[in-house]
């Protein structure tokens, strides 16, 4: 045998004078071979370099033990902590996960949701998108539950669809008590800043704040929320915290909705000199370490991100495992972390 050529259960088989099912039972620990036989079979794969055919095996057990996981933004921290807790759960069950990283572009969605079906994965985690005009691949999703892949959302969901397992946070009352604590701080005068609205985490972000606002007899003023949904620069979300800024009249205190944003509002707060907490108070989304590190650290709400991946592991794995179950829909709560970024002024 060339030392190049791939090596299979054939040329096994033939060195040791037995027959390749032996070998394929030895190789997947199904009974019928004895304890010395197995040893030697898999001593002779190790020494050889054999690696299984993933291809063959999944045509035989229609499983290719292999989940397609779709996260909108790679570069978020969020999806990096969550990918670690799924990876927890999946790598100790012998799967493994195809990242797909769909840039918050629904056609990029389209093409790698697509391409994960035709490759017959065995699930598929997803954030999944919708535009500013309302249009999702909600017909996709459903597409891969009807030809048998498994399907849990995670972050975000479609709305009015309420046919797939999901693990989300309580994304209104995420806001609720950032802003009461910003309320029992003294703070009247309050701003949100929004990723972008056609987002399901920033419109329930942004529901939070309302509810709150009336709750508490607090100002809602239309002039100190901004919308990033039209922006696609870092630069055009600096602007539109920096026209906010600039005003003799803004807001006491704002709240981000990601990570993205809260590093938007630092940034443009040490440019124009603004102090933070003393003349602008911040809340941030997400605690990314960074939170602690800067000066003044972060004030911050906190999402159990590694949980939320473990928990969408475990809900894809559970349809894997079992047909016909009822639809699981997990909603976690957040912490507010509090630090120096909010000044009292009571």
């Amino acid at each position: 045998m060339a030392k190049n050529d791939k090596v299979t259960i054939r040329d096994i088989a033939k060195i040791l004078g037995i027959s390749p099912s032996t070998v394929s039972r030895a190789m997947s620990g199904k009974p019928g071979v004895n304890k010395d036989l197995r040893n030697r079979i898999l001593t002779l794969a190790k020494e050889l370099g054999y690696i299984p055919n993933i291809a063959a095996k999944s045509l035989k057990t229609s499983k290719t033990q292999t989940i397609g996981l779709l996260v909108s933004d790679i570069r978020n921290p969020f999806f990096q902590y969550f990918m670690s807790g799924l990876e927890k759960v999946l790598f100790y069950r012998g799967y493994k996960f195809i990242v797909c990283n769909t840039d918050e572009d629904l056609k990029k969605e389209d093409v790698y949701l697509k391409w994960l079906l035709e490759h017959g994965v065995d699930g598929i985690v997803a954030s999944p998108l919708t535009d500013k005009e309302g249009h999702s691949n909600k017909m996709l999703y459903r597409k891969a539950k009807k030809f048998g892949i498994k399907v849990v959302f995670y972050d975000r969901l479609l709305d009015g669809d309420n046919d797939f397992d999901s693990i989300t946070i309580d994304n209104q009352q995420a806001i609720f008590e950032a802003v009461e604590y910003l309320k029992d701080c003294g703070h009247k005068k309050l701003g949100i800043y929004l990723y972008k609205s056609n987002i399901y985490t920033v419109r329930e972000r942004l529901e939070g704040f309302k509810k709150a606002c009336k709750i508490f007899d607090l100002p809602f003023n239309t002039d100190w929320v901004i919308d990033g949904i039209d922006f696609e620069t870092e630069e055009d979300y600096k602007k539109a915290i920096a026209g906010i800024l600039s005003s003799s009249y803004r807001p006491t205190a704002m709240l981000a909705t990601n990570y993205f944003i809260t590093r938007v509002m630092l940034k443009v707060a040490k440019e124009s000199n603004i102090k933070v907490p003393d003349e602008f108070s911040i809340v941030g989304f997400d605690d990314i370490v960074e939170n602690e590190l800067v000066t003044p650290t972060i004030t911050t709400i906190k999402q159990p991100v590694i949980e939320m991946g473990k928990i969408a592991g475990a809900l894809i794995l559970d349809l894997i495992d079992n047909e016909s179950r009822k639809v699981s829909k997990i909603v976690l709560k957040t912490e507010l972390v509090v630090r120096e970024s909010v000044k009292k002024i009571i």
